[in-house]
């Protein structure tokens, strides 16, 4: 009997060493790529600048937080090996983006309005729902946008391309800052003007592009690979 629970014992080591769990696979460079997300994370939210808007500073203090956990799970995708947590990181770079890129819209058209914040409540009489005509007006008379420079001369920023979507005319960049747009350096999905733009792109890729506000909404004009 001790013998059979011996030879059990030794099977079962053996079998551990050899068979690693399933989805492992080698982590070269983790450790420090973990470290820059853990730095990413500490200073993101805290180097946030704010402008005395609490409006503006809420949507971008929540910008910079859902970049952060964008980073975290890119991490997890670079270097796990769990299919849950995969699963989870892409769940979440699914939704969080869609979440950044709702409130850079809003950050945009808030620039573009020339909106100013309105915390005190507003006298009766003189507020939204009681002026139906000039909430109207407002609505069918928005303010006029800057006009959007012409693709010829929009600005060519540095980027690195982090997924393509053809089917959906996107692309996702990690790029520097837009200085046409007033948009910091981040991670965003795009629409390209032209679907053609997506041609010989892969995620990894240094490129250089231009993004405009073409009727309404932002789009790549540009792209090219960076030399």
């Amino acid at each position: 009997m001790r013998r059979l629970i011996l030879s059990t014992a030794l099977a079962t080591a053996l079998v551990g060493a050899v068979a690693p769990p399933a989805g492992a696979q080698p982590a070269k460079g983790a450790p420090a790529a973990l470290e820059r997300a853990r730095e990413t994370m500490a200073t993101r939210f805290r180097d946030t600048k704010l402008t005395g808007d609490p409006d503006r500073d809420f949507a971008a203090l929540l910008i910079a937080s859902f970049e952060e956990t964008l980073f975290l799970a890119q991490t997890e995708l670079d270097y796990g090996g769990d299919p849950e947590l995969r699963a989870v990181a892409r769940k979440i770079q699914e939704e969080q983006q869609a979440r950044i890129d709702a409130l850079k819209q809003w950050q945009l058209h808030r620039r573009e309005a020339g909106e100013r914040a309105q915390p005190d409540p507003t006298p009766s009489g003189e507020g939204a729902p009681d002026r139906p005509a000039e909430v109207a007006a407002t609505k069918t008379q928005p303010a006029s946008p800057p006009a959007p420079a012409a693709s010829a001369n929009a600005p060519l920023v540095a980027a690195t391309v982090k997924k393509v979507d053809a089917a959906a005319g996107k692309v996702t960049l990690d790029h520097a800052a837009i200085p046409n747009l007033g948009m910091d350096a981040m991670t965003m999905a795009y629409r390209v003007q032209d679907p053609a733009l997506l041609k010989g792109l892969t995620p990894g890729e240094a490129v250089r592009f231009s993004a405009e506000r073409l009727n309404g909404s932002l789009a790549v004009t540009r792209i090219q690979k960076a030399r």
